[in-house]
């Protein structure tokens, strides 16, 4: 049995006993290499900390079905801890921080009028072949890029299959980039 097996075979245990000293303790075992984790993912300690804690809560809320495997509650906690993460940085607010923290730090720094025109040119640009676009796959890309949401999301709010999403968002890109490789030329 690998090292700390035992101790983890005992923790889901005592979990399933509704001992609270058993999370705690789990908390002492794991948290650091969860925290970890979510740092690596979202660069914001405070963001990290919710996530572990979000991990934590989830493994009480499962404590009943937990089943160990060879690896212990490790695996199991830092997979929980990798999607709690990415669930924040999908977050609108999130985002929202994020996009604050981009504003706040460039609001210093003014673009040259040079750089100011290109931007508007490429722009513009941009726009006009979003125009060109299917409908269907105008639809796909607006929702991906500029709402955030993933393939599985705009899937259930288009209410179309996931295939067919995807395949729609590789045929727009595929026209966005010759529309616009033309328009440079």
């Amino acid at each position: 049995m690998p090292e700390g097996a035992e101790e983890a075979a005992d923790l889901v245990h005592r979990l399933g006993a509704d001992e609270p000293a058993a999370l705690e303790r789990a908390h002492a075992l794991y948290a650091p290499r969860c925290n970890a984790i979510a740092y690596r993912i979202l660069r914001d300690d405070a963001a990290a900390q919710d996530a572990v804690q979000e991990a934590f809560l989830s493994l009480w809320r499962h404590r009943h079905g937990l089943v160990v495997r060879t690896g212990g509650l490790l695996p199991w906690l830092s997979v929980v801890t990798r999607n709690a993460a990415i669930g924040i940085l999908r977050s609108d607010s999130w985002r929202a921080r994020r996009e604050e923290k981009f504003n706040t730090a460039s609001a210093g720094t003014e673009p040259d009028p040079l750089e100011r025109a290109a931007a508007r040119s490429d722009a513009a640009r941009l726009r006009s072949a979003l125009l060109a676009l299917p409908p269907e796959q105008k639809n796909v890309v607006e929702l991906a890029y500029f709402r955030y949401l993933t393939m599985a999301q705009i899937a259930e709010r288009t209410a179309t299959p996931v295939g067919t999403v995807k395949r729609r968002a590789q045929l727009a890109l595929r026209h966005l980039s010759r529309l616009l490789t033309e328009g440079a030329t």
